[in-house]
């Protein structure tokens, strides 16, 4: 693994992956220039080999980091490899494809602190769980051939973790299940040949080792992804974000928080014209829209956590 910048490990800070496609280091770039605006934790980045930076994008970061090859785990289980790569005792990984609007988000890391993985979900026991349009899984059925109480079901776009032996467990069952004879029983094969779906993987390792997710108001998220929205603020300026979201056949629910995932990079003209904005006050260059396409990863039966305590 070769790091470059910064030479010590830091306390705190963000980390992002942008392996193979230029493009994915473009939307991590965007996601530095939000992160650098809203506060001062600094980000580092994962690349492979082969991705360059050129100096304006490479000062963004306070360590670029390329990961050694790795044959068995592609696409998004790179997720997998994040303990061992990270350069930060506390990480808060994000998905490059995030944006972060307020630092508002000082309420999370003080939250998350002193535990060992934190996501935010819900726990679920029956039905469609961790379903797109590529796939679903069967949450009796998982905890029936897994034994297991409940599944702990969340957007992997945001995964806190601490340099902890507790941490470290979870990750080594997520690559432990990933390359077991359950693989196609937990997960589905996902965007590219020979990956498969890491939210399965870590929603049944967080839910073996008893880790159940935060399940916080809908008004009072860390991350707010943009799967069946119809309507919504999002101000870079006063960092509101706040979503109206209504699954086919259900209700519309409002949802607020600090990040906003823009799953599949969707809607598509929204998020150009927050890169545009990040870029231009950073005296980037902006994306070229033509190279990206939008990726929607929604099943018609996709659910989010509508009710809690």
């Amino acid at each position: 693994m070769k790091r470059i910048g910064g030479d010590v490990d830091g306390p705190e800070g963000y980390l992002a992956i942008a392996f193979d496609d230029r493009r994915y280091l473009d939307l991590a770039v965007n996601l530095a220039l939000s992160v650098r605006r809203c506060e001062a934790r600094p980000i580092s980045v994962i690349v492979n080999a082969g991705i360059d930076l050129p100096p304006s994008e490479r000062a963004l970061f306070d360590q670029v980091i390329v990961a050694p090859p790795e044959d068995t785990l592609r696409g998004a289980m790179n997720k997998a490899r994040l303990y061992d790569l990270t350069p930060y005792a506390r990480t808060m990984y994000v998905d490059s494809d995030c944006i972060l609007f307020s630092p508002r988000i000082e309420h999370f890391w003080h939250k998350y602190r002193g535990h060992a993985v934190a996501v935010e979900g819900h726990r679920q026991t029956g039905g469609p769980v961790f379903a797109c349009s590529l796939g679903a899984k069967d949450a009796a059925n998982l905890c029936a051939q897994l034994h297991l109480p409940y599944i702990t079901v969340f957007n992997a776009g945001v995964i806190y973790f601490e340099r902890t032996d507790a941490a470290l467990a979870v990750f080594d069952k997520v690559k432990h299940l990933h390359a077991g004879p359950l693989r196609d029983v937990i997960s589905y094969q996902y965007k590219h040949k020979g990956e498969y779906a890491d939210e399965p993987f870590f929603g049944v390792a967080l839910a073996s080792f008893g880790v159940p997710p935060f399940e916080p108001a809908l008004t009072a998220r860390l991350q707010v992804t943009t799967p069946n929205v119809v309507d919504g603020v999002m101000d870079l300026d006063t960092g509101d974000l706040r979503l109206v979201k209504q699954p086919p056949g259900g209700t519309a629910q409002l949802w607020a928080g600090v990040l906003c995932h823009f799953c599949g990079l969707a809607p598509m003209k929204t998020y150009f014209d927050l890169a545009d904005r990040l870029r231009t006050e950073a005296g980037l260059p902006l994306m070229d829209r033509a190279l990206f396409q939008p990726v929607l990863l929604t099943a018609t039966h996709h659910t989010e956590a509508m009710t809690h305590p």
